[in-house]
């Protein structure tokens, strides 16, 4: 009898331990962009704790700053990109593409820049931060439009709202921004030349470390679960019709209003390997990352 009792015993001790374990914080860090509004809706309704897992989405208001928490061992995953996924590998931080996420990067002419096209732009100044996704991403768009990298003169300014505060002064005539900065451009009179998702350049995406790939892999796999579940709900709102509190939780600010569009989210899914060995080339060449690098070296799974 009282090896029948230890046995139960045992096998609830371990039950709950299990339990406990499935419950684990898988801890996110974000930046402000339109890229987290499937997370901010999942937070909002629940959905993580549906699918059997808690999201703790940390907000940074620098790439520095969450970089900083990845590599001291406080986050899990971030949302990132094809150019910092390069650097970390680079660093010696195994962390892996696990999914793909949606935030675009306009390029944009100062409201009374006269600039009108890329072909009305040689030779002004563009504000950019460096060695970055942004770098990229505006060369890229360059690319496809025919021009050269040096067709702009780089003025490097590493904020973005540093960036955004030099096109209302006119300090410069062009920028490179994201959502929801971008919106707030627009509305003042800013003109779009370009983006990077026009330029067929989707270079967002979620990535976790090795560790919490081997340690939370079923926290993962259901977190990519409410992340498509999100993903729809967002997808089927009529334009306009998204909740406010939902957009400020992303980062756009109340005098924004509601945007007249938002993306497309993608469902979960891995980038492709020519896409990715095309930002290991240019981030290679500015030493970012080794040349021998491999897109599979980039991709992970849970396990």
């Amino acid at each position: 009898m009282k090896r029948i009792f230890l046995l139960f015993l045992s096998v609830l001790l371990l039950l709950c331990g299990c339990g406990g374990r499935e419950a684990e914080a898988l801890r996110l860090g974000v930046m402000y962009s339109a890229d987290i509004l499937p997370l901010a809706l999942m937070k909002e309704q629940g959905m993580d704790q549906a699918h059997g897992f808690t999201l703790d989405m940390q907000v940074f208001s620098s790439a520095k700053d969450r970089d900083a928490a990845l590599q001291a061992g406080e986050l899990d995953g971030v949302f990132t990109d094809y150019i910092g996924v390069c650097i970390y590998q680079n660093a010696g931080l195994d962390v892996r593409i696990t999914g793909v996420t949606d935030g675009d990067y306009l390029l944009l002419a100062a409201p009374g820049s006269g600039i009108g096209s890329l072909a009305g732009a040689a030779g002004q100044r563009v504000a950019i931060s460096q060695n970055t996704l942004i770098e990229y991403a505006l060369e890229y768009i360059l690319g496809e439009e025919g021009y050269p990298p040096d067709y702009l003169k780089k003025e490097l300014v590493p904020r973005i709202p540093d960036r955004l505060q030099m096109l209302r002064e006119n300090k410069v005539e062009l920028v490179l921004l994201p959502e929801p900065f971008s919106t707030l451009a627009l509305q003042e009179g800013a003109t779009a030349l370009g983006s990077a998702n026009t330029s067929h350049l989707y270079p967002a995406v979620s990535a976790f470390t090795g560790t919490a790939l081997e340690k939370k892999g079923g926290e993962i796999t259901r977190f990519y679960e409410a992340y498509d579940e999100a993903a729809g709900q967002l997808n089927a709102l009529p334009a306009g019709e998204i909740d406010p509190a939902l957009l400020e939780a992303a980062g756009f600010p109340k005098e924004a209003g509601v945007p007249a569009t938002l993306p497309h989210y993608r469902p979960s899914a891995l980038p492709s390997r020519e896409d990715l060995q095309r930002a290991i080339g240019w981030a290679a060449e500015r030493g970012l990352c080794s040349g021998d690098l491999s897109p599979d070296a980039l991709l992970g799974s849970p396990r």
